[in-house]
């Protein structure tokens, strides 16, 4: 039976890259019947919190990626990587090393200073018998270190394809730290044997870790899962997804307004050789599969995720959007009216408050500032409006023609912005009757200074 899993790291918010790692995981446990475990790799004690778990858990429940065991923390299974450990120990295939880290660090140094990659030069790996007690009896710390193999790796990638690694591709690289906390490739490989995990699915840039995780899970007496490395999130400049390109977690787009169905489906075709339309969870799952996914570095496209975002807007009821914004009261013809030109729910918020307050904001007054008489313009406007609550937006567009010398392209902004307080937004004929007209009034009585929208006047 198939069995993946899922493991972050609680020291940061759920990036949309990780975010994607657990989709596909989800996708394909649902695709082939499995079972997903989450599992929490906290071993990094000095950045892990509760609170970063807490908000991981929290944005995949929001995502509707569910799992089936754990979640799992590897913080509660010390004594079983000390166990192992100990059981390579016995057998030779480990060995204490009790190097000072500040020799570690220069002899680190010095290999970057040649260009060559920082290798442990083996030390401690062969000490005699009386060395290693006389090194003991001064209680000098120590680390457990992997005896590499010294073998070739090779693993079929059920997306990249074949890959080969020389036989010093892997040094002796550190099982348990002098804490005895393990190390991840460690702690990894014999989570993925007891869990019995079939297929690892994860990012490209763990394909350095999988060497040394077949090789301790040989060491093991064990078979090596599957392995699928799928490719990278990039911005548009090529570079990792980060802040820098405006949001990077699952956090930053929530806040931004995009609904959990447009982030799963826009990451759930992403990178793959499938239709780039609308599909929900059932479909993704449906038509998952590892052999789609390309294994070149992905381009995540805001502006393609925003248009995912609005297409499902644009199919929710009012209702269900008056829930993503808290709201209560009666806002169902005002959401219908707004649905077509939101393409957040950021966006429907920040249009909600057109019907609500009588703000102007920075763009809109700038135009009124240049816009010619507009106070003669905008005092017509309010008597007009003060003498009829609710005249029908043509009669009224038929009765300030001509007025305030502006062309009918400028009479519309300028309506736009008395009515609205800013120069976009969804069509003004269609909102107009829904604004209330004391708002509609104030806000022409904020503009009637010099167009800045700084005061009121008369």
């Amino acid at each position: 039976m198939v069995k993946v899993r899922f493991a972050p790291s609680p020291t940061g918010y759920l990036h949309v890259g990780n975010t994607r790692t657990a989709l596909m995981n989800y996708l394909f446990a649902r695709k082939e019947r499995g079972t997903l475990v989450l599992r929490i790799e906290d071993t990094d004690i000095e950045r892990s919190t509760v609170d970063y778990e807490r908000s991981v858990l929290d944005d995949l429940e929001w995502l509707g990626i569910s799992w089936d065991e754990g979640p799992v923390r590897q913080t509660d299974r010390l004594a079983a990587y000390r166990a192992y450990a100990g059981d390579l120990l016995e057998r030779g295939l480990a060995y204490r090393c009790y190097c000072p880290e500040e020799e570690l660090e220069r002899k680190r140094k010095e290999a970057m200073r040649k260009g060559e990659p920082p290798r442990y030069d083996g030390t401690c790996r062969d000490l005699s018998p009386a060395a290693r007690e006389r090194i003991e009896g001064e209680g000098r710390p120590f680390v457990v270190r992997f005896r590499s193999s010294g073998k070739p790796v090779h693993w079929a990638d059920r997306i990249c394809g074949d890959f080969h690694f020389p036989h010093h591709a892997v040094d002796d690289f550190i099982l348990l730290k002098q804490s005895g906390v393990p190390s991840y490739n460690f702690a990894a490989a014999v989570d993925d044997i007891e869990m019995e995990i079939t297929h690892v699915i994860r990012g490209a840039d763990h394909v350095p870790n999988t060497p040394k995780q077949i090789m301790l899970i040989e060491a093991l007496g064990k078979t090596p899962p599957q392995y699928a490395h799928h490719s990278l999130l990039l911005g548009n400049d090529r570079k990792p997804l980060s802040k820098r390109h405006g949001a990077a977690s699952v956090r930053d787009f929530r806040e931004m307004g995009i609904l959990s169905a447009a982030l799963t489906n826009y990451l759930g075709v992403l990178g793959r050789s499938v239709p780039q339309g609308i599909l929900g969870m059932d479909e993704l799952a449906a038509t998952f599969s590892l052999s789609s996914f390309s294994p070149s570095d992905a381009i995540f496209d805001i502006d393609k995720l925003t248009w995912f975002n609005k297409e499902y807007l644009r199919s929710a009821g009012p209702e269900e959007i008056m829930e993503m914004l808290g709201l209560r009261g009666d806002y169902g013809g005002k959401i219908l009216a707004l649905r077509e030109n939101a393409s957040t729910l950021k966006d429907m918020k920040e249009y909600l408050r057109i019907f609500e307050d009588a703000s102007v904001d920075e763009e809109g007054r700038a135009y009124l500032s240049q816009a010619g008489s507009l106070d003669s313009f905008a005092q017509g406007l309010r008597d007009l409006l003060a003498e009829n609550n609710s005249p029908p937006f043509d009669e009224l567009v038929r009765a300030m023609e001509g007025k305030g010398g502006f062309k009918r392209k400028e009479l519309f902004m300028v309506l736009r912005i008395l009515f609205t307080g800013r120069k976009s937004g969804p069509p003004l004929k269609d909102i107009f009757h829904l604004i209330p007209k004391d708002i509609i009034i104030e806000r022409i009585g904020r503009c009637l200074t010099d167009g800045s929208g700084k005061g009121t006047r008369g």
